[in-house]
């Protein structure tokens, strides 16, 4: 069916125009997204961002080879056209608060500056067929300057956060800071330039790092929150903003003179006869310029409000004072402005219970409320597969489904904090249970040392962070008022009781069982972060959670809630062979253990236990997992990675022996 010429002829006018309008818009939205995505990071904030960064360049470059075409000989408004060009180089040059989308990204500075050759080709081009009209020569080689300049800035930012152009910025000498300033963003500086060479793998200088593992024991809990979190957003500036190039006294003059250059060309278009230009594209021009110079004044205000400003001035030397004062100043309308002075630390969730709950339903999905489906879908929940592999033949596989996330409260924060600084938990890669026996031990739980050895032993990192999730999910739905049939020191909660030791309890539980479901998480959805994962590690996994359903289904549990299918599960009999050595039966095992304990000890060893296997794991993960890993919002785990290094003994230790050996 042809298309109606009215609809050819109108869609040939506004082609262009629109097109225009939609690259301001995506500009709009990568300046903001790309701020807000360095510290909250919603699901939806990061698809909208992904495609507006993949539509970015794509739609700029489409565009300006659409204006060449567009231009007509001896038109007046050819001299208009030839002025959004500079504009759309200026839109390819994207905004301060984003340079890459991902780490890969960073790899692509070499094909970045060979599209701004082909830029520049077609924006001469229209210049050239704008002449003789010379009315806006003046504002467009303005604007194109500016285009230049800040298109140069982000490739100059990709090459720096590339792997090459990163290692050679790590022996380049970087400012200086005092620690004896106690301005807080001067002492995350000092801690960022000292883990920068974590990121590849190398150890910092060892007075640099004596330093500043003496200045985090020295900080309390919520200080060293606020200064790594800092610390992640320096490092996420670095590797996906503009943020070394602006905050250098060369950026600093650029960015003077790109705003004098963008202000300047809307003075001279403004004085300029515009009669002959046509009113649509005289109005299209005034919302390039207008929009143009709002967001260089908003990205002039993050920059001059941003942390690396506040430690810019106070590095500098001449004019101390002043520099003091301007910084502190902009530390208090810092602190006024946001709400909070840390990130947001989202944590994914994966419950087995609820999944093995799911999936028992007689009407699968279908069993939820609409709204609850609705709720679920649009946080977008991840979806990962559970199957074995092609040694065995079962016929059933099954889709295991994530929670909303959750954020790292202070106790969950407190708690990973307290055992990195104090090294309660010290383990060797190759001696993984003995760290219980210790955490036992510190209890004055003895006579349990056996058990779990004997139940424990030989289980590799991922493995007991399948056994721990399961036990405390049946820990944490055993309702505390009921006796255990086997333990002594089960009561119910009396009224003379302290609120606050309950409350205390309900915090470390809820710490726990957040940890837990985010560990379960990053084992079986992302697995990647885990280097420990062995081969025999998801047979295993599914074999254990096959069994779980299987029991739901045998005690036709399918739609009962899940406290009451925990009491099922820990008052039947575990049935032991000699060749069941499930996961789930272990778990059950181990459950029943901890539910002797009193309930404040047990949930200690469990807190305890956690943050183990957290630093454990996050010991053993990659450095290039975390670089990729601070654009997802999910931190935490580079959060204790970071940390762990920052103050870690073992390592740092022999590189003492065998200096003074030396």
């Amino acid at each position: 069916m042809d298309i109606p010429e009215k609809y050819k002829h109108l869609w040939e006018y506004w082609d262009v125009h629109a097109f225009i309008l939609l690259s301001i818009f995506i500009q709009i939205v990568l300046l903001f997204l790309g701020h807000f995505r360095k510290t909250f990071a919603l699901r939806w904030m990061q698809i909208v961002l992904w495609g507006s960064y993949l539509i970015a360049d794509l739609l700029a470059n489409f565009v300006l080879f659409h204006l060449c075409n567009a231009m007509d000989d001896f038109s007046f408004s050819n001299a208009i056209i030839a002025f959004w060009a500079p504009f759309l180089i200026l839109h390819l040059g994207g905004p301060d608060t984003i340079t890459a989308y991902s780490i890969e990204d960073n790899e692509l500075w070499a094909r970045h500056l060979l599209v701004l050759a082909f830029g520049r080709i077609f924006t001469f081009y229209a210049l050239f067929c704008s002449l003789p009209n010379i009315r806006l020569l003046a504002p467009t080689l303005l604007i194109f300057l500016v285009a230049i300049i800040k298109y140069l800035e982000r490739s100059y930012s990709l090459y720096k956060a590339s792997a090459n152009g990163f290692r050679n910025s790590i022996s380049s000498s970087y400012r200086k800071l005092s620690l004896e300033d106690l301005n807080p963003s001067n002492q995350a500086f000092y801690l960022y330039s000292t883990c920068r060479p974590f990121f590849i793998n190398l150890s910092p200088h060892l007075e640099l790092y004596t330093k500043t593992r003496n200045l985090i024991n020295d900080m309390p809990t919520k200080e060293v929150w606020r200064a790594m979190s800092m610390v992640l957003g320096y490092v996420y500036d670095e590797f996906y903003t503009k943020a070394i190039i602006n905050h250098s006294i060369v950026g600093y003059g650029l960015r003077v003179l790109c705003s004098i250059c963008i202000f300047l060309a809307f003075w001279l278009f403004h004085i300029v006869p515009k009669d002959d230009f046509g009113k649509f594209n005289v109005t299209i021009t005034y919302i390039l310029l207008v929009t143009t110079m709002c967001l260089d004044i908003t990205a002039t205000i993050m920059l001059v409000f941003s942390n690396w400003m506040v430690s810019s001035l106070l590095s500098f030397k001449k004019l101390r004072n002043w520099s003091v004062l301007l910084a502190n100043c902009i530390v208090r309308i810092q602190n006024a402005w946001h709400k909070r002075s840390h990130w947001l630390i989202k944590m994914p969730q994966l419950s087995l219970l609820n999944n093995c709950l799911n999936i028992s339903a007689p009407n699968g999905a279908l069993r939820k409320s609409m709204m609850n489906w609705i709720v679920e879908k649009l946080g977008f929940a991840q979806e990962a597969k559970l199957y074995p592999g092609w040694r065995t033949i079962i016929n059933e596989s099954y889709t295991l489904q994530t929670l909303l996330p959750a954020h790292a409260n202070e106790e969950i924060i407190k708690i990973i904090i307290s055992d990195v600084k104090n090294c309660l938990i010290v383990i060797r890669y190759d001696q993984v249970v003995p760290g219980y026996a210790k955490i036992l031990k510190f209890n004055k739980l003895d006579w349990a040392i056996p058990t779990f050895v004997e139940l424990l032993d030989g289980m590799s990192l991922d493995q007991q962070v399948f056994i721990w999730h399961i036990t405390t999910e049946l820990c944490f739905y055993w309702n505390p008022k009921s006796l255990h049939p086997l333990s002594p020191h089960q009561r119910e909660i009396k009224e003379e009781e302290s609120i606050s030791r309950v409350r205390k309890c309900l915090e470390i539980m809820k710490a726990c069982k957040y940890l837990s479901n985010y560990m379960m998480y990053m084992v079986l959805i992302r697995s990647e972060m885990i280097s420990t994962t062995v081969q025999a590690s998801p047979m295993l996994f599914y074999h254990a959670f096959d069994e779980m359903v299987k029991f739901i289904r045998n005690y036709t549990m399918q739609n009962s809630k899940i406290e009451e299918v925990c009491r099922k599960i820990m008052t039947t009999p575990i049935v032991w062979t000699d060749n069941n050595r499930s996961l789930f039966v272990i778990a059950r095992e181990i459950a029943d253990l901890m539910l002797k304990i009193e309930e404040d000890e047990r949930w200690q060893v469990l807190t305890m236990t956690w943050s183990e296997l957290i630093i454990q794991v996050a010991k053993n993960s990659r450095a290039n997992m975390h670089m990729k890993q601070l654009s997802s919002g999910d931190k935490l785990l580079t959060f204790i990675w970071l940390l762990n290094k920052l103050v870690e003994t073992d390592d740092m230790f022999h590189i003492i022996l065998d200096i003074r050996g030396n």
